[in-house]
C-alpha cells in the first residue's frame, strides 16, 4: 500500500456518500430494492422460470421466503450477478457481475469477464468500478465501511488484491507479485487486516493473513491429497475461502479433500485459530460445500447433495452443531451466501 493507506487496510475516507451520487442508468425504473428489515442472509441465484446465467441478488430471514433485491433477467441488459458484499447500512453492495454477451454467443458466461459494480439498492442507482477484463474473482467490503478490497489480475496476469474506497478511488495494489495468486480476501471486524487464500504455481491453496506490504502471515499449510480440479486453481488438500469470525481471532474457510462429484470435488468446513493452531472440521462427509461466512448466528454456506443434486444454503454453529437449511428461492447457481450487517 502506498502511503495514503498506510501499513494497514485502514481508510480515511472523505467521500463516502459520493459512492451514492452516480447517475441512474435506469433512471425512472425501479429495479433494485433493499432487503427487508427481517432478512438475515443475501446469497445470489437465478430466478424461478429465469436464464440459470442471469443470477441475481436476493436476501431471506434464516427461515423465511426470499426476497429478490436486483433484476438482471431481463432482456436489453442482461447481466448476471455472482457474488455480493454488503454496506454496513445494508442498502448498498458491492457486486461482482458479469456484465454484457462481450464475444456474441448470446450468453453470459466467464468469457464476457467478471467487473466490480457498486450497486445503491434504495436508489436504484449503479456504476461499473473496476472493468470485467480484469476478471474479479472476490471483493469484500469493509465491516466499518471505509475500504473495498478485492482480488483481479494484476501483475503478470496473476490475481493480485487491491483495496479502494467505496467510490473507487485510491485503487491500489496490494501485493503486486507476477508469480503468485492472492485472492479471495475478507477483512477483520475491525477493518485493519485481511485474511485470503494464496497460490503459488503448482502448489496446494493455502491461507495467510495480509499485514501489510512486508508481512503476511501463513495461518494453514494445506490438506493432504494430489491432481487438480478441472476449471479451478484448486489441487486436492487446497485451503480456499477464508472468513473471520465475529469476534476475529478464528478463521473459517473450506478445503478441497477430493476430487469427483461430477467434476465439483468434495469440500469440508473447517475453522482455525489466527496463528495457525485449533484446525477442527465443523462440515464433512461427500458433496460440495461453497464458500463460508461467519456471522452472529454461526456459518452460513451453500452446498450440492451428490445423491439427490439438491443446491441450498445451510447454517451451522461454530462447533458444526445446530444444523439449519434456509429457505431459498428455486434456480440454478444458487451461491456465496452471507450475514447481512
Amino acid at each position: 500500500m502506498n502511503a495514503r493507506h498506510g501499513a494497514s487496510l485502514v481508510l480515511v475516507v472523505t467521500c463516502l456518500g459520493c459512492a451514492g451520487e452516480y447517475e441512474n442508468p435506469f433512471e425512472g425504473v425501479n429495479l433494485t430494492r433493499p432487503p427487508p428489515s427481517d432478512a438475515e442472509i443475501g446469497f445470489v441465484s437465478a430466478a424461478a422460470g429465469g436464464s440459470a446465467d442471469r443470477r441475481d441478488i436476493f436476501a431471506a430471514a434464516e427461515s423465511g421466503t426470499p426476497t429478490r433485491l436486483t433484476t438482471c433477467n431481463r432482456e436489453g441488459r442482461p447481466c448476471d450477478v455472482l457474488e455480493a458484499s454488503w454496506s454496513p447500512d445494508r442498502s448498498r453492495v458491492m457486486a461482482r457481475r458479469r456484465n454484457e454477451d462481450t464475444n456474441g454467443d448470446t450468453r453470459i458466461t466467464s468469457a464476457d469477464g467478471e467487473s466490480l459494480a457498486f450497486l445503491d439498492l434504495a436508489r436504484g442507482t449503479e456504476a461499473v468500478l473496476v472493468a470485467g477484463a480484469r476478471r474479479v474473482t472476490g471483493v469484500d467490503w469493509s465491516p466499518i465501511g471505509n475500504a473495498i478490497v478485492y482480488s483481479a489480475l494484476g501483475a503478470g496476469d496473476r490475481e493480485d488484491m487491491f483495496v479502494m474506497d467505496p467510490n473507487g478511488q485510491n485503487n491500489n495494489n496490494l501485493t503486486d507479485t507476477a508469480n503468485v495468486d492472492e485472492r479471495r480476501p475478507r477483512i477483520d471486524p475491525t477493518g485493519t487486516v485481511a485474511v485470503y487464500e494464496r497460490i503459488e504455481t503448482g502448489t496446494k491453496g493455502r491461507i495467510f493473513i495480509y499485514l501489510n506490504p512486508n508481512a503476511q502471515l501463513q495461518v494453514t499449510a494445506g490438506g493432504p491429497g494430489e491432481g487438480g480440479l478441472t476449471g479451478t486453481p484448486y489441487v486436492t488438500g487446497s485451503d480456499a475461502d477464508p472468513d473471520y469470525s465475529p469476534d476475529g481471532r478464528t478463521i473459517v474457510f473450506r478445503r478441497l479433500i477430493s476430487l469427483g462429484n461430477g467434476g465439483l470435488g468434495n469440500w469440508d468446513i473447517m475453522t482455525v485459530r489466527g496463528d495457525g493452531t485449533t484446525l477442527t472440521t465443523v462440515a464433512t462427509g461427500p458433496g460440495y460445500r461453497g464458500a463460508p461466512d461467519w456471522g452472529p448466528r454461526g456459518i452460513a454456506f451453500n452446498e450440492i447433495d451428490p445423491a439427490t443434486g439438491l443446491n441450498r444454503i445451510v447454517t451451522i454453529a461454530a462447533d458444526g452443531t445446530r444444523r439449519t437449511p434456509v429457505t431459498v428461492a428455486p434456480g440454478a447457481g444458487l451461491q456465496f451466501p452471507r450475514w447481512l450487517p
